[in-house]
């Protein structure tokens, strides 16, 4: 009985070290990956009430809260008072633990949803505002402030960027709109809102203070009547400036040719033209469209520049004519892959240097894991070590390296 009484009072006490794992939290995340939002909701509220210090389920209910209001379909009844619940969830989980970096991304995320919506309402000091309110909240560490200006400043004068989603463009917004850094520039998400119509009247009319406008031709009734457009591969010829035709020795009628494929496709079975056999019906989808629209009214007049950090799918084929700078890729007007313009060594090792990283060490204290841009540091050191190796430049190879190494820039 003794020993029975020891081994039971041994089991006890790594219960109670070792506290079993909340089950409806686990059973909320089931729920979430299988696209049951308000299921995992319930649940997690429910895995708070059991444990109203776990800084995790806070950010859940922050992160669940935010998805099923801007990445599912309309939430029915949203207002602001549902993302004031949002940003408190956050909160929280962010005075629980102070370090918790993906709980500032999504603070982050929330502030950028609510700076569109003041976009839409064409209220800049609104949308000063909740940048600022990411800033202060720490969604935007020293580290990814300077991996923002290094992307914006590889930019030339009065560019076009488009960037790839919410992380890249946030950041570089914050400094256009706060810190006053490269307002020549207009920002352009690639995978988020160019299919949305008040959007694109936007850009076509700009926001005094805080959008710079872009040339789009097409009317605002056409811009509201934006949808898949049925599509087959099809050629489209974007002029070129006298400048790069004398750039890259181009012919005085040479056109940039872009094959623009369709992009989404359906079973329904489609015949054209009396004679052609039937085939599945396909479309361009609004963002390809507006980007296509983009890039036809605009390549003439202002360079065009794109983050790395997208879907390759999202350039529909136009990185076949991208320069690699490094943070951001320049759109020629040739096909660069395996020619000497798919890569600009001066720009990338203009890049690599002590100056621009004055705050990398930063990211050791202030991480946040869903954000992984620093990375593209290493494919610029990669590709730049690569190209001194075979130039036989061994002082810059080493210069390089030793870089790479004080900074530890794989983390």
């Amino acid at each position: 009985m003794k020993k029975i009484f020891v081994i039971s009072s041994f089991l006890w006490i790594c219960f109670l070290a070792y506290p079993q794992e909340n089950p409806f939290k686990q059973q909320a995340l089931e729920e979430f990956k299988a696209e049951h939002y308000d299921n995992a909701i319930a649940l997690m509220e429910k895995a708070l009430a059991q444990n109203q210090n776990d800084a995790e389920i806070y950010f859940y209910l922050g992160w669940f809260n935010h998805y099923r209001a801007y990445d599912s379909r309309p939430l029915r009844g949203y207002d602001f008072s549902y993302s004031q619940k949002i940003f408190e969830y956050l909160d929280k989980a962010i005075e629980l633990n102070p370090k918790y970096g993906n709980a500032k991304y999504f603070y982050g995320a929330e502030c950028s949803a609510n700076a569109f919506a003041a976009m839409q309402n064409n209220d800049c000091e609104k949308v000063k505002y909740f940048y600022n309110l990411a800033f202060q909240k720490g969604a935007y560490p020293k580290w990814l402030i300077e991996i923002g200006k290094n992307i914006l400043n590889q930019c030339e004068k009065n560019a076009i960027l488009f960037t790839g989603g919410n992380a890249d463009f946030d950041i570089c917004m914050y400094l256009q709109l706060i810190e006053n850094h490269r307002k020549d520039i207009t920002i352009i998400p690639i995978a988020t809102f160019i299919d949305r119509p008040w959007y694109i009247k936007l850009l076509k009319n700009g926001l005094e203070n805080c959008i710079k406008k872009i040339n789009i031709s097409l009317t605002d009734n056409q811009i509201d009547d934006m949808r898949p457009f049925k599509w087959r591969t099809t050629d489209i010829f974007i002029p070129v400036s006298d400048k790069m035709k004398k750039d890259f020795s181009l012919s005085a009628d040479y056109q940039m040719k872009w094959t623009v494929e369709p992009n989404f496709s359906t079973n329904v079975q489609q015949i054209k033209i009396e004679g052609e056999d039937a085939q599945n019906r396909t479309y361009l989808s609004p963002e390809c469209a507006m980007l296509v629209q983009i890039v036809e009214d605009n390549f003439l007049q202002r360079p065009i520049f794109f983050t790395p950090f997208a879907y390759k799918d999202f350039y529909a084929d136009l990185d076949k004519n991208f320069q690699y700078l490094g943070m951001v890729c320049k759109l020629l007007p040739i096909k660069t892959e395996n020619t000497k313009f798919a890569y600009n060594f001066d720009e990338m090792e203009n890049l690599m240097q002590s100056e621009n990283f004055k705050d990398f060490a930063d990211l050791q204290e202030n991480p946040i894991e869903r954000i992984g841009m620093y990375n593209i540091y290493q494919s610029v050191y990669q590709i730049l070590s690569e190209h001194y190796k075979k130039e036989s430049q061994q002082n810059k190879l080493k210069k390089l390296a030793e870089l790479y190494e004080n900074l530890k820039i794989t983390k």
